[in-house]
């Protein structure tokens, strides 16, 4: 089984991504599954976690907090809608984990999420928009940006629908 409806939803920092994409998994089918990525234990973290565990309270979602080898949980869920939440942190915990800085690692990630895809009627990956600012950065900055717009342009094609937001409007790409 694939699932019926992929959707990619990217923007900065604070766009309003988050919201936009709840609202959107809330208009699927139940069960609503939040697959966490955001690793615990650091102060920014936590705070960030807190937010949108209030963010979503109340909701109906299922959270399962998985921040490496997502692929792993999906025998966890049995049909209706996945909201991953988010890909640039699962991507930098990935990268920043293993030894791995190559397509390998694209790839890897890639299967991980498709292994959702094939469980989940509906599948919504957030994901952020870092490629802008014009800055160099270290060589394992530029790779992990590298990543995440080679994953973003992936799943970009295999989706039905794309979604670019900014300052909390979404606008359709695809």
């Amino acid at each position: 089984m694939c699932a019926r409806k992929i959707e990619l939803i990217y923007g900065g920092a604070a766009s309003g991504k988050s919201g936009f994409a709840e609202a959107e998994a809330l208009k699927c089918t139940e069960p609503f599954y939040y697959l966490a990525t955001m690793r615990r234990g650091s102060e920014t973290g936590d705070r960030r976690i807190k937010r949108h565990e209030m963010n979503r309270a109340g909701k109906g979602f299922i959270t399962i907090e998985c921040p490496v080898n997502i692929g792993t949980a999906a025998d966890r869920i049995d049909g209706g809608t996945v909201l991953l939440e988010c890909l640039t942190n699962l991507a930098a915990n990935e990268m920043f984990t293993t030894d791995e800085h190559d397509d390998g690692l694209c790839d890897k990630i890639l299967q991980d999420i498709l292994a959702f895809g094939r469980k989940a009627e509906n599948f919504i990956i957030v994901s952020g928009d870092i490629m802008r600012d014009g800055e160099v950065y270290s060589k394992e900055t530029e790779a992990y940006i590298r990543l995440i717009g080679t994953l973003n342009a992936k799943l970009t094609a295999v989706s039905d629908k794309a979604y670019e937001i900014v300052y909390g409007c979404p606008k359709r790409i695809k």
